[in-house]
């Protein structure tokens, strides 16, 4: 399945992206697994800036009007459904051995395996709304993108240089 999705982005990343093609996470994964294999500066470059125009998977701590909560199980859809009241989400942290705290979240739906969750919920979110999360929690050093399964870390840095990079979408 990676050689797939990495080979669906070409080397030369010369191909016009479209919103529609970022909705499942397929090209932002192939171009973690790119940088994975060879990490030079382009293809840092590459990811950082499909990043900025993406929707990322976020484990997230929800919490929210129990007049939301579908008990009975009868919702068309039990993992989306609407919140028609107060809702509110607390992304989860990861704590590294250096000591730093690190907000994960993933490329694809399909890279978040539930024992991993630790019974969070998954919520699928602008990464531009992630970076203001990040940026009112203090206590947090960056993010980590699909954790264990590719563990790419973004400092401060990268994700300051991913939310000022210009929109390179095609709107066709």
């Amino acid at each position: 399945m990676n050689a797939r999705i990495s080979e669906e982005i070409p080397e030369n990343g010369k191909i016009k992206i479209t919103p529609e093609m970022l909705k499942d996470g397929t090209v932002l994964c192939g171009l973690v697994i790119r940088f994975i294999n060879n990490r030079n500066h382009e293809n840092m470059f590459a990811l950082l800036s499909c990043l900025r125009d993406s929707n990322v998977f976020v484990p997230c701590e929800v919490n929210m009007d129990g007049r939301d909560l579908d008990i009975g199980g009868k919702g068309d859809n039990p993992i989306i459904f609407p919140v028609h009241h107060k809702m509110q989400i607390k992304p989860q942290l990861y704590k590294a051995t250096n000591g730093g705290v690190y907000m994960p979240f993933y490329t694809r739906q399909e890279n978040a395996k539930p024992s991993e969750l630790r019974g969070a919920s998954l919520i699928n979110l602008p990464y531009l709304q992630l970076v203001d999360m990040l940026h009112d929690n203090e206590a947090c050093t960056g993010f980590v993108v699909d954790p264990k399964l590719y563990n790419v870390v973004l400092d401060q840095d990268a994700i300051r240089v991913s939310a000022e990079l210009p929109s390179r979408l095609s709107r066709r």
